[in-house]
């Protein structure tokens, strides 16, 4: 099992975030970007840059993004966040 923690309370930033995949990761699980913005309790206008590329996600958003989007298998959580 991949674990994205660090020892900075998770500040560290994951800035290679495949897109498309990311997306149809949510579109998979059930999610609009906005349910989803509402489920880890940020902005829509906030995860839409972080899925775009724009901002940097932080290893507690994406283990939180994983968890919620049912993303387990080692593999894929590679293919999504460090592509």
């Amino acid at each position: 099992m991949i674990e994205l923690k660090h020892p900075n309370n998770g500040m560290e930033v994951m800035n290679m975030v495949n897109t498309l995949k990311l997306k149809s990761a949510i579109v998979e699980a059930g999610y609009t970007q906005e349910t989803l913005s509402k489920e880890m309790n940020i902005s829509a206008n906030s995860l839409s840059s972080k899925i775009n590329g724009k901002s940097q996600f932080n290893l507690d958003e994406v283990s939180k993004l994983c968890k919620i989007l049912n993303i387990s298998a080692d593999s894929r959580k590679v293919a999504i966040f460090l592509a």
